[in-house]
């Protein structure tokens, strides 16, 4: 898809400005995006593709494209939607069946999910990737070959021997060591990019960052008359909230624009989390409750030293230990007036 120059919102304008009037790279032989099944596999299908389907387990397993192999996102995801280590990623990738030396096919149905395994896979070091944009339920509705999806291994079936492209990636000291400063591209919406919409302890983005929404890149990718999305010259850090929306975020620059982006993974929920590191337009959400049509609701945090409230036991309990006390009292005065007759 061919990228385009022209200003769509000040701040592409002034980021535009600052680059070169020429159109950046074309999009990279090895990652791609492709509108349907068969452009995948062209004339001639090469038997090295290998469609992975990144679409929920169950889905993929009851029927997906012809031999496709089940990946879905969630498989690639820790707690937190955090990364696992390369050493994990890549036996993961083995119990699918993948060595690295393949040609595949990203199918689904959600587009983050999809651009999210396809990304993972690009810089895990897969020889060539490609994107169906066509979802899967319209590729199987327009005849495309039809069969259960095969479930990945307990044990890896392949060695994933294909060297990472860990080039592609900054981690956040480098990124904050690097002099100078890389253009930043920030893939969130506009009112998360302003501290309007908070996700993380801190609202706001990262210094000097320029907003380029995905969901912008996302609707010039499905236009239907083709016109690419206004991108960037030069070599930008990406990073959008997370790594599930980083790495969809990498593809869409990369795969569909040709821009030769490197990613800041963890993206702006690590870097508002530790607040000795600088931000624009910050903000800090209210923790308190959020009422329907009007401000958040107080919140008071009580004293550490001041006491609690009382928590009276129930009335029955009560009474039983006042009668226990009066026939303590009685039996007390009994036995001492006993003593006393007896002197």
């Amino acid at each position: 898809m061919a990228c385009r120059r022209g200003p769509a919102t000040p701040m592409l304008a002034l980021l535009l400005a600052l680059a070169a009037p020429a159109c950046g790279a074309a999009v990279a032989d090895d990652f791609g995006y492709v509108r349907s099944a068969s452009q995948a596999q062209g004339p001639g299908p090469d038997p090295g593709v290998v469609v992975v389907d990144a679409r929920p387990l169950a889905e993929c397993r009851e029927r997906s494209l012809a031999g496709a192999r089940c990946l879905p996102a969630g498989d690639l995801l820790g707690p937190q939607r955090r990364l696992p280590a390369a050493r994990d990623l890549l036996w993961l990738l083995g119990t699918a069946g993948l060595a690295g030396h393949e040609t595949v096919l990203v199918v689904g149905q959600d587009p983050t999910a999809r651009d999210f395994v396809a990304g993972v896979l690009y810089a895990a070091g897969q020889r060539r990737v490609q994107i169906l944009t066509e979802p899967v339920a319209r590729a199987l509705a327009s005849g495309a070959a039809a069969g259960p999806g095969r479930e990945r291994g307990l044990v890896r079936e392949a060695v994933f021997e294909a060297p990472m492209r860990d080039r592609l990636l900054v981690l956040r000291d480098e990124l904050r060591a690097m002099r100078p400063a890389p253009m930043l591209l920030d893939g969130r919406s506009d009112r998360e990019y302003w501290g309007e919409v908070p996700r993380a302890v801190r609202t706001g983005h990262l210094p000097g960052a320029i907003s380029l929404p995905a969901l912008q890149l996302r609707a010039a990718l499905d236009a239907a008359d083709g016109r690419g999305a206004v991108v960037p010259d030069g070599s930008p850090v990406a990073y959008a909230h997370d790594a599930f929306e980083g790495f969809a975020y990498l593809s869409l620059l990369v795969a569909a624009n040709g821009v030769a982006a490197r990613l800041y993974a963890e993206g702006w929920a690590e870097w508002a989390a530790d607040g000795s590191l600088p931000a624009d337009a910050v903000g800090y959400p209210d923790p308190g409750p959020v009422r329907a049509g009007g401000p958040p609701a107080a919140s008071v945090t009580p004293s550490v030293d001041a006491p609690g409230p009382v928590a009276w036991p129930p009335r029955e309990a009560l009474v039983a230990a006042a009668t226990a006390l009066a026939l303590a009292a009685f039996a007390a005065g009994w036995w001492l007036s006993g003593r006393r007759a007896a002197s």
